[in-house]
């Protein structure tokens, strides 16, 4: 999937996936039994264009490396196909895809990946020792915590390829656990990706 989970609005801080580069970590006093509550964004890949293209251009160049050769990505309203380049920041692609129109685009505007989504579900999984799922509650925004079931899913529903979804996510640890740095409970999301049409 073209989809992230962010720590911050701006989409800087990407939460690492498959490796921990930037986890989604925080340090928890168990004697307490302390929780910590974070909003995190979900978001289709993305980045801007380092300089302007012309309606005819077919070399593009972005501020950083996202895509894949094959990927389609969308400008505005106009999807393009990447030919090659991909995983540089330096693309070659086929204008006016999906029967698009080409057209002139500036320096700094948003290039997406072309999908959007629905049935998003965001869902608190433990694969390593014990599950502490149940440590984690989600929900839409920070007061819905409160309410929110231990362990359970939070369905986000659907998704633009534009769009940014933000949630809110409780851990808490109980009293008596060690001091320790939680690494190992993931969210996995999930939902159907489908190219814009």
């Amino acid at each position: 999937m073209a989809i992230h989970l962010f720590k911050d609005a701006e989409l800087t801080q990407q939460v690492s996936e498959g490796s921990m580069t930037s986890p989604d970590s925080d340090t928890y006093n168990g004697t307490d039994g302390e929780s910590k509550d974070r909003e995190l964004f979900l978001a289709n890949e993305q980045t801007t264009l380092a300089s302007a293209i012309s309606a005819a251009a077919t070399a593009i160049a972005l501020s950083e490396p996202r895509f894949a050769d094959g990927e389609t990505i969308i400008i505005g309203g106009e999807q393009m196909l990447v030919v090659s380049g991909g995983g540089t920041a330096s693309l070659i692609v086929e204008r006016g895809y999906a029967g698009t129109a080409a057209g002139n685009h500036s320096s700094g505007t948003k290039v997406y990946s072309a999908y959007n989504y629905t049935g998003l579900l965001i869902q608190p999984i433990d694969n390593t020792g014990s599950s502490e799922a149940s440590w984690v509650k989600l929900a839409t925004d920070q007061a819905g915590l409160d309410a929110a079931v231990a362990g359970e899913s939070l369905i986000l529903g659907d998704k633009a390829h534009n769009a940014t979804l933000s949630f809110w996510r409780r851990v808490t640890v109980p009293a008596g656990t060690p001091v320790q740095n939680k690494t190992d409970i993931k969210l996995r999301v999930t939902g159907t990706e489908s190219p814009v049409i």
